[in-house]
């Protein structure tokens, strides 16, 4: 005894579509709420997602990261002047602060 597929088919119907063909799906457009995937936001030294995260190359030998937030960095006590990076969220929104030294204008970038 064969399975429905082969009596449907000695019987004369036939598949719609075949098994193979696949429709052609276009690139999805960006949205203003994936606009975070374009940018770096994993703390390195929390391990957590955070809005500002930069990159920092500096010279504290506790710290083995490079892409820390904010308040990782002021809680290590890492200064602005290794940060060589503007690229989180609240850097381009000119919320980025920080409480360890001065911060450093966004026109050094």
């Amino acid at each position: 005894m064969g399975s429905m597929k082969d009596a449907l088919k000695k019987a004369g119907f036939k598949a719609t579509k075949d098994n193979n063909e696949r429709k052609h799906v276009a690139a999805k457009k960006k949205t203003d709420a994936q606009k975070h995937q374009e940018e770096r936001n994993f703390c390195e030294v929390c391990e957590l997602i955070q809005p500002d995260v930069e990159r920092f190359v500096h010279r504290n030998p506790t710290v083995d990261a490079e892409w820390i937030c904010s308040a990782c960095v002021d809680k290590n006590e890492i200064h602005d002047k290794f940060r060589k990076t503007h690229q989180s969220d609240f850097a381009k929104k000119g919320r980025y602060r920080r409480e360890f030294g001065p911060t450093r204008d966004k026109k050094e970038f």
